[in-house]
C-alpha cells in the first residue's frame, strides 16, 4: 500500500513539475508581423519600437515617439520587427497624398494575430495600432 501511494506521489510531482515549466516562460512577444493588403499604390509607413505613451490632464491619449522609420509600403506588404528588449510597437499608416487608401492590416505578435481590420486611410485620418507589453491602450492617439 505504501508503495502504491509513493508511486502515485511521484507521479503527482512529475505532473506538477512538467505543467509548472510553463510559470517560469516568459510570456511577452518576440516579433511583431504586419501584413497589408490593398489594391491602391501605396501606403506611408511610420513605425517605431521607442516611444511613450502620455495621458494629459482632460484624460487624452498620446505617444510622443524618439525615433522611427518611415517607409513608402507596396503591397502586398509583409514586414516583422523584433520586439523583444522593448516590448513595444507603433504603426501609423497615411495616404501618402491627399487620396484615400482602403487597405487590410492584420497584425500578428509571436504568430497571434491581434489586429484584423479593413479600413480606409487619408492623409489625415490614418490608421494607428500600438502594442505595450501588459498595458491596455486605446487605438486612437495623438503623436506628439
Amino acid at each position: 500500500m505504501k508503495r502504491q501511494w509513493l508511486a502515485g506521489g511521484a507521479f503527482l510531482l512529475l505532473v506538477l513539475a512538467t505543467g509548472a515549466c510553463d510559470w517560469l516562460d516568459d510570456p511577452s512577444p518576440e516579433f511583431v508581423r504586419v501584413m497589408i493588403e490593398s489594391d491602391d499604390d501605396a501606403l506611408m509607413l511610420i513605425t517605431s519600437t521607442q516611444f511613450v505613451q502620455t495621458t494629459n490632464e482632460f484624460g487624452e491619449t498620446g505617444v510622443q515617439v524618439f525615433d522611427s522609420d518611415t517607409t513608402i509600403a507596396s503591397f502586398p506588404f509583409d514586414q516583422s520587427w523584433n520586439i523583444k528588449d522593448e516590448q513595444r510597437f507603433l504603426l501609423m499608416g497615411f495616404a501618402p497624398d491627399s487620396s484615400s487608401v482602403m487597405v487590410r492590416m492584420r497584425i500578428l505578435l509571436d504568430g497571434d494575430l491581434d489586429y484584423d481590420k479593413t479600413v480606409i486611410v487619408l492623409v489625415d485620418d490614418p490608421v494607428r495600432y500600438i502594442y505595450l507589453f501588459n498595458q491596455q491602450i486605446l487605438q486612437d492617439f495623438e503623436l506628439l
